[in-house]
């Protein structure tokens, strides 16, 4: 069994998805960091993470399936849902986002 990435290695892979503009990688690194911090206890801090990768998600196309195919099966030590969109996002992180963060129909 691997060590999972430290949290600090996987925020700044998220800085640098988001200031490369890589969205679709940041949204995933968000959503890995929002459910280890949930592991971890930090509500606050995951809830800060998992809005802003349902933000991005959002913003993402999902018109096929290679819109929506995860880039990897397991990130920071979290496996992603193989299918990576808005919906998932909320499906997932619903805890963390509550009945306010709702998805545009």
């Amino acid at each position: 069994m691997t060590t999972p990435t430290p949290l600090d290695d996987l925020k700044e892979r998220y800085h640098e998805e988001r200031f490369y503009g890589d969205d679709r990688a940041a949204a995933q690194y968000a959503y890995a960091i929002a459910v280890r911090l949930r592991a971890e206890g930090s509500i606050s801090e995951a809830r800060r993470y998992a809005r802003e990768c349902l933000r991005i998600a959002q913003a993402l196309p999902a018109h096929s399936p290679g819109d929506v195919t995860t880039d990897w099966l397991v990130l920071g030590g979290v496996a992603l849902p193989e299918r990576f969109h808005h919906r998932v996002v909320q499906a997932q992180l619903h805890d963390l986002l509550g009945e306010h963060e709702g998805c545009p129909d």
